[in-house]
């Protein structure tokens, strides 16, 4: 029997995002045991990503807060490889405690393809360019993507349930922790959401400027 190889099949990619739209989670259970899903997941992954960084930077735009040009490149083009990097990173860090602290039995391969798809969520932060419900978007594409993606790595072993959040929380805090500190006043490299951390540090030296024009003006 020849080996099924990867392909982004987008008639079948559709189907289930469709599916974990309705809270459908056996999707899980088809992808964990399709190895031609593995490429289809990593799109997913990818793609929910720079929309993210595509709804950070809208939602930098129309604050007005400058330097845009510096922010798209940083934000949605460099931020976005470092958060899919990191996201590899969350994987193995969760994949890691699951076999090596807790000893249970979880294949990697087979939590790449889940968390992938579980990574859909984070295509929400697209919206969060839309006042008064920016931070709600951001945080909401956040949240969700961190609880499927913990319904994704139980789908792909019989380790507890307790032990799965606690492997899953300490790679989601890498992911997080690591892209809030690529953000500050002079530098943005993390899309979507982390941009929220910037404005404090911007905002008060736009301020600043705003003031000394209209002293000079007196």
């Amino acid at each position: 029997m020849m080996p099924v190889e990867p392909r982004l099949d987008l008639g079948i990619l559709g189907d289930r995002l469709q599916r974990l739209v309705r809270l459908d989670t056996s999707v899980f259970e088809e992808v964990r045991q399709d190895p031609a899903a593995t490429v289809p997941a990593a799109f997913v992954v990818l793609a929910s990503t720079l929309m993210a960084g595509v709804g950070g930077w809208l939602w930098w735009l129309v604050k007005d807060f400058g330097d845009s040009g510096k922010v798209f490149f940083q934000s949605l083009v460099l931020g976005s490889v470092f958060s899919v990097a990191l996201w590899i990173v969350w994987l193995l860090v969760s994949w890691v405690i699951l076999t090596q602290l807790f000893r249970e039995d979880a294949d990697w391969q087979q939590m790449f393809r889940t968390m992938g798809m579980a990574a859909a969520p984070l295509s929400l932060s697209v919206f969060m360019f839309i006042p008064g419900i920016d931070f709600g978007v951001a945080l909401a594409s956040i949240a969700l993507f961190f609880g499927l993606t913990t319904v994704a790595i139980q789908a792909t072993t019989n380790a507890a349930a307790a032990r799965v959040l606690v492997a899953n929380v300490c790679g989601f805090a890498v992911w997080a922790i690591v892209l809030g500190l690529l953000v500050n006043a002079d530098s943005f490299l993390a899309p979507g959401a982390f941009l929220l951390n910037a404005p404090a540090d911007v905002l008060p030296a736009a301020s600043f400027e705003f003031n000394l024009d209209d002293l000079s003006q007196q």
